[in-house]
């Protein structure tokens, strides 16, 4: 008997092992069969997001995430993830999406269980192959993928004459948030997204004139958003990190730091604030659309910050900030630390620390771009 169980489990191990070493998916539609060879990870069969091509998807595949369209439905993939977004709906894998000589691969599972049960009047798994019951699209007719770009607008706050807050140790606000905005741009250039700095020298800019700065680099594309960095002031016994979207303010505090920000309009003299900023604040609160991308992108901020600062989470708020009046886009104010709290000034004042921020929010705009697609499929003005 145990010479029998030996002989079963030696077999079993050889045959998992032959499947590891080269696991293949077979594909037969009415134009003939294809073989989609794949690779082992997480100890898995994985098959490269290629491959649904073959049915007629057309796929974007790119730095933060690939996106296929297939038989009317849009599917959001992110390496590392063991989620997926079909539409407005979230689903999950067997195992995480994973990348492996540059391509992206899904577990086995997706294309022998999802596709069948979401599209089966048009996918079946029999006979050890997935059969479309259309014809198959040929290798030669694979529709290249279209890179999509991505704009990321940093504002480093104040600037020239206008230091902001200085901290006790003679920190001042404006070059603090420039070296910030300066190191996140070299993160984000790596990570491939279109940045543009509304400054990148210790110079003034109106506060009215930063949204339409942003709005003309956005030039009418959809995938944008707008960061304007800050360091906060108050009680010397005060710290922590707070990411602000535009909307009414509903606490003292938030009014409190925005009257502080907004103060900077002082210095403004050639900039475009001719325009009704109630009006134009109206306008804005009006756009549920970028009000809800907003919110979203200052709690992905929020979260990712909080991931590594040592002040207290004082959480996502709402308030209505000269700076992201009128950006027609996802736009945030993050206050970053207190420099009037003597530790949290120190801090700032570190090249380490201020790495340390512009890697968190590089992390939050990968974050929210990969997760949040539906707020554009859904339909940006």
């Amino acid at each position: 008997m145990l010479r029998v169980l030996s002989a079963v489990l030696i077999a079993g191990l050889s045959a998992a092992a032959a499947h590891a070493q080269s696991p293949s998916l077979r594909m037969v539609g009415t134009d003939g069969e294809a073989v989609v060879e794949g690779v082992v990870l997480d100890g898995a069969a994985a098959f490269p997001v290629g491959a649904l091509a073959r049915l007629g998807a057309t796929i974007t595949d790119e730095v933060v995430e690939t996106r296929v369209i297939l038989y009317g439905d849009t599917l959001v993939f992110a390496a590392g993830s063991p989620f997926f977004r079909a539409g407005s709906n979230v689903h999950a894998l067997a195992l995480p999406a994973r990348r492996s000589g540059g391509a992206l691969h899904l577990p086995e599972q997706f294309f022998l269980e999802w596709l069948p049960q979401q599209h089966g009047e048009r996918i079946a798994w029999r006979s050890g192959a997935l059969r479309a019951t259309s014809p198959l699209v040929t290798p030669g007719a694979v529709r290249p993928s279209v890179p999509v770009t991505r704009v990321v607008v940093i504002d480093p706050g104040h600037g020239g004459r206008d230091a902001g807050k200085i901290g006790p140790n003679g920190v001042r606000e404006k070059d603090v948030v420039l070296e910030i905005g300066r190191r996140l741009r070299e993160l984000l250039n790596e990570r491939g997204y279109e940045v543009h700095m509304t400054r990148d020298r210790d110079t003034l800019i109106a506060l009215g004139d930063r949204p339409h700065m942003a709005n003309e680099w956005k030039n009418g594309r959809q995938r944008a958003v707008f960061l304007s960095i800050h360091a906060n002031s108050w009680r010397p016994s005060v710290k922590g990190f707070e990411t602000y979207f535009l909307s009414d303010a509903r606490t003292e505090d938030a009014r409190r730091v925005a009257e502080m920000e907004n103060a900077a309009e002082q210095y403004d003299e050639n900039g475009s604030n001719g325009d009704d900023a109630a009006g134009m604040i109206l306008n804005s609160l009006r756009n549920d659309f970028y009000v809800r991308a907003s919110n979203d992108l200052a709690e992905v901020v929020q979260r990712s910050i909080a991931e590594f600062h040592g002040g207290p989470d004082r959480g996502v708020k709402q308030a209505g900030f000269r700076v992201l009046v009128g950006a027609l886009m996802p736009a945030v104010l993050i206050e970053t630390a207190y420099l009037s709290n003597p530790e949290e000034a120190r801090l700032l004042a570190r090249s380490d620390f201020q790495q340390k921020l512009a890697w968190g929010i590089a992390e939050a705009v990968d974050r929210f771009f990969a997760q949040h697609e539906h707020l554009w499929t859904e339909g940006a003005p």
